[in-house]
C-alpha cells in the first residue's frame, strides 16, 4: 500500500520496528508498480503517431525517454523495498 507523502516522510524518519520497515517496503513496491504502469503506457503511446503534426516524432522520443526513466525509477524502488524487507528480518531476529 502506498502511503501519503506526509505519512511516508514521517515513517521514513521515525521507523523503529520490523512492521515499520514492512510498511516502507510495501510503499516502495506500490510506487514501483505505478512507475512500471506509466512506462508501459508511455511506450505504447509512443508508437501511435497520427502524422498530423511535425513535432510528433519528438514527442514519441520523449515518451520513450520518460518511459526508460520510469523503469529505472521502478527498479530503484523495488531495490529499496528489498532492503527494507531485509531490515525487517534483522529487526525480528534482533528482538526475538
Amino acid at each position: 500500500m502506498k502511503l501519503s507523502q506526509a505519512d511516508f516522510a514521517n515513517l521514513a524518519r521515525t521507523h523503529k520496528s520490523a512492521e515499520d520497515h514492512m510498511k516502507l517496503a510495501a510503499h516502495f513496491t506500490a510506487h514501483a508498480a505505478e512507475h512500471e504502469s506509466e512506462a508501459k503506457l508511455l511506450e505504447e503511446l509512443s508508437t501511435h503517431l497520427s502524422g498530423h503534426h511535425k513535432e510528433e516524432t519528438g514527442l514519441a522520443a520523449e515518451e520513450r525517454h520518460y518511459a526508460a526513466h520510469s523503469r529505472e525509477a521502478a527498479e530503484a524502488l523495488r531495490n529499496m523495498a528489498k532492503i527494507h524487507e531485509k531490515l525487517a528480518k534483522e529487526h525480528k531476529h534482533a528482538h526475538a
